[in-house]
């Protein structure tokens, strides 16, 4: 018997779990099936892992993240992107000679927000994803353009 283990879930269809074949599990991307037989709760799933024999192998893999090919992934809309797709961009700051990198994109619960590192700055900055802040993405030329409001960046 394999070992069952509660697993949350954070996608928009989650019909992908029932029609991906292939999942990758923990930052080792250990390629595994793995079976989601119900849904507890809106969203949390009991999901059953090929590789784990018992609940406590099961249980060993607690706060590991879940991935799926990303070639699975529903198609985005204009002016829509992946977190993942984000970061690393190379920042400009509109108006300015200021440069840097996105660390991170995180949603709060009020929005998205980038996680900013410039050079001339030890700390980290959070810039709102929204209009006002940013300008332009180039996805091709891995940049993004950053029109922060007043006062944002001192």
């Amino acid at each position: 018997m394999q070992g069952q283990i509660k697993v949350d879930v954070y996608l928009e269809d989650v019909n992908l779990l029932q029609t991906s074949k292939v999942f990758f599990l923990g930052k080792s991307l250990l390629k595994t099936k793995i079976n989601f037989l119900k849904n507890s709760k809106k969203s949390i799933w009991i999901a059953s892992i090929i590789e784990t024999k018992n609940k406590e192998q099961a249980e060993g893999l607690k706060g590991q993240l879940i991935f799926l090919e990303k070639r699975l992934l529903p198609k985005l809309m204009a002016n829509e992107f992946y977190y993942d797709e984000l970061k690393g961009l190379k920042i400009k700051i509109d108006g300015s000679i200021q440069k840097g990198i996105v660390k991170d994109v995180f949603n709060f619960g009020s929005g998205d927000v980038l996680e900013v590192s410039l050079d001339d700055k030890e700390a980290t900055i959070y810039i709102p994803f929204d209009r006002d802040n940013v300008g332009r993405i180039d996805l091709s030329n891995r940049e993004i353009v950053l029109t922060p409001i007043k006062g944002l960046i001192s």
